[in-house]
């Protein structure tokens, strides 16, 4: 145990105790305070959204609290400017926060009395204390360790300044020897504790014995005691976090402990995995470029695919709701911890240019063209002018085949969409070229002949008329009707060569809304080269 003569040296300035943070941060009555905690380091990782989500959501599901927190004392890994991305992309994709100042301030890198006076309990409690092992001396003890075949860190007979006197202590922070505050660890790591994972039930695991740093050289505490102090102070109920921090939780449980706080409780996620040559590994931020947000946003995924797609990882059960609802409210699921993966949920792109496909389809039109040409403001200028050349046509250009019995659903990513309509527009029409593979003599005939059938009837009738004039011109109905009369050409060749001429490629939306987008004078100019 240590008195206020060595804590005042160490934390000159401090005013308030523990006791005093009791006082003034009230006590939660909700039953869900949640929290995403993200260090400004750079990017926002899809595994750092899907964190994110399913923290927002099962709060909101349960009228509860979710709160965002910067931590951001690790100032060596701080990256300029992560903060407001952060913060950005979280609002981009619906995530709302409630930071109530009562329990602020939300940096942690501003929270330093309030760790200062835990770290002067911990030290008065003789659970902490000042450690002056230099560098060379720490890589010593690493190399004994693994010469000898022992765990690596600072524990027991490691922890040389672990029964420092005060007197000694006093005397090296005079000599200005520099020095961190270790946690004095009462674990046994030969001995285990068993804690419940709310999504993975009874787990044990040993005890921690590690002397870990909980204040550092440059007068800020590491995460470990932070998150302790932060939780504890932000009413935080469950810790809800990735299963990577599995390891760490012997040390918060004895860090809480320590405090005398009561423990939250836990949820480790699933990370999300990665299939490599047939074999499972966790998404990589250096390995997978789907791995940052950002990337899938500048792919054209709209932020509602994303989501949703994200939801059918969180819970086996909301696909199967988000295609019977069709639309993307989110809103109306309720996420089941129950549902959720304990295997490794698996990016699959091309579930997810499914569900995106779906997501698309569902939109609002007037959402839709509006998210497009947000998206093409930033991504495609070429798009972005043909938005701008003409609202209301690309509007109609969207919408095609979407009341029909055979919904067409044509793009999973805004990127897609420039190369599929650029042919409505003339400029992009004169500099596009596709083969024909037609006789001039036959392709004449087919134009001169289709000019004159009417696109302002209803569609099925004039369908009907279209066939008709085909087959007086010696198109045959199908293949069994080719073969019986001997002639050279189908149906399916008479909409080819229209197709062609129309949109210079052999894939197109329906001839039929194309003709009505492009007007009949448009339509004569392609057809008849005039």
């Amino acid at each position: 145990m240590y008195s206020d003569k060595l804590i005042n040296m160490i934390f000159p300035n401090m005013v308030n105790d523990l006791d005093y943070y009791e006082k003034i941060y009230p006590k939660r009555n909700n039953s869900y305070v949640l929290r995403f905690a993200p260090s400004p380091t750079g990017f926002l990782h899809t595994g750092s959204l899907y964190t994110a989500l399913i923290n927002y959501k099962l709060a909101k599901d349960n009228n509860g609290v979710f709160y965002l927190r910067i931590e951001d004392t690790d100032t060596k890994r701080t990256v300029d400017g992560s903060t407001d991305t952060l913060k950005e992309q979280l609002s981009y994709f619906g995530i709302k926060y409630d930071n109530d100042p009562t329990y602020g301030p939300y940096f942690q890198s501003q929270r330093r009395d309030i760790y200062n006076a835990g770290l002067a309990y911990l030290l008065k409690k003789g659970l902490a204390y000042p450690c002056f092992l230099k560098e060379d001396e720490i890589e010593e003890i690493r190399a004994y360790q693994e010469k000898n075949n022992l765990r690596t860190g600072i524990y027991k007979e490691f922890a040389k300044y672990r029964d420092i006197t005060e007197s000694d202590a006093i005397e090296k922070i005079k000599n200005n020897e520099p020095f961190v505050i270790r946690l004095k660890s009462n674990g046994d790591f030969n001995h285990k504790f068993t804690f419940v994972d709310e999504l993975r039930g009874s787990i044990t695991l040993p005890q921690n014995d590690f002397d870990i740093v909980i204040y550092k050289q440059d007068k800020l505490p590491t995460y470990h005691f932070a998150h302790a102090i932060d939780d504890h102070f932000m009413g935080t109920t469950h810790v809800i976090r990735g299963e990577e921090w599995l390891t760490s939780v012997p040390i918060h449980v004895e860090l809480f402990d320590a405090l005398g706080f009561e423990r939250p409780k836990y949820l480790h996620l699933d990370s999300i995995m990665k299939l490599d040559n047939g074999n499972k590994r966790k998404l990589s931020k250096r390995k997978d470029p789907e791995a940052s947000v950002s990337y899938l946003i500048e792919l054209g995924y709209p932020k509602e695919a994303i989501i949703n797609y994200l939801l059918t990882l969180a819970n086996s059960n909301y696909e199967e709701y988000f295609l019977e609802a069709k639309n993307n409210n989110v809103n109306d699921f309720k996420l089941s911890i129950n549902k959720m993966s304990k295997n490794g949920s698996l990016f699959d792109i091309a579930k997810l240019n499914s569900v995106s496909k779906e997501t698309i389809f569902f939109m609002d039109i007037d959402c839709l063209v509006e998210e497009i040409k947000m998206w093409a403001s930033k991504y495609n200028t070429k798009l972005f002018d043909l938005i701008n050349e003409d609202l209301n046509k690309f509007k109609q250009i969207m919408s095609i085949g979407l009341n029909c019995d055979n919904p067409r659903k044509e793009y999973e990513r805004f990127d897609q969409i420039y190369d599929k309509i650029k042919f409505f527009y003339n400029d992009c029409y004169e500099q596009m070229s596709c083969d024909m593979p037609y006789s001039d003599d036959i392709v004449n005939k087919t134009c001169e002949a289709f000019i004159n059938i009417s696109f302002k009837d209803e569609e099925s009738e004039w369908l009907n008329n279209v066939k008709a004039i085909s087959q007086k011109l010696g198109f045959a109905k199908n293949k069994k009707e080719k073969e019986a009369l001997k002639v050279e050409y189908m149906f399916s060749d008479f909409m080819k060569i229209i197709r062609i001429k129309l949109c210079k490629s052999e894939n197109s939306p329906s001839i039929y809304d194309i003709l009505n987008i492009l007007g009949i004078d448009e339509v004569k100019r392609r057809l008849l080269n005039v």
